[in-house]
């Protein structure tokens, strides 16, 4: 099978250190994060925390379908990540609209919960 453009984007922020694993880790950063990547079966209480580092940060947020973040970076506990490189992020932004199971989160309702976060 081959690889989608994320994927290997994915790997290499895997491979050059350039991504964050997990809510609390996120929440401990204080700059530097230029993409935020969640997946869908993430929980109501690791998702708030991720809007609010979004706010925080000021950085996109990337929503999977459910299970697919884990997936994609061979990790299955994976629920939110962060790229923490400018150019890897911005490559993966150009990339998401071609990829269907990725979402740009624009707010307002979460299609998972059917309420506002």
């Amino acid at each position: 099978m081959e690889k989608s453009k994320i994927e290997t984007y994915l790997g290499f922020c895997v491979r050059a250190g350039k991504i964050v694993f997990g809510v609390d880790r996120i929440e401990k950063l204080k700059k530097g994060v230029f993409l935020l990547l969640a997946d869908g079966s993430v929980g109501k209480n690791s998702f708030k925390p991720t809007l609010l580092a979004k706010e925080r940060l000021g950085c996109p947020l990337v929503t999977t379908d459910a299970g697919v973040l884990g997936e994609t970076l061979h990790r299955p506990a994976v629920k939110v990540a962060a790229i923490t490189d400018d150019h890897l992020a911005s490559a993966i932004l150009s990339v998401v609209d071609s990829e269907p199971q990725f979402k740009l989160y624009s707010g307002g309702y979460k299609e998972t919960y059917g309420k506002k976060v």
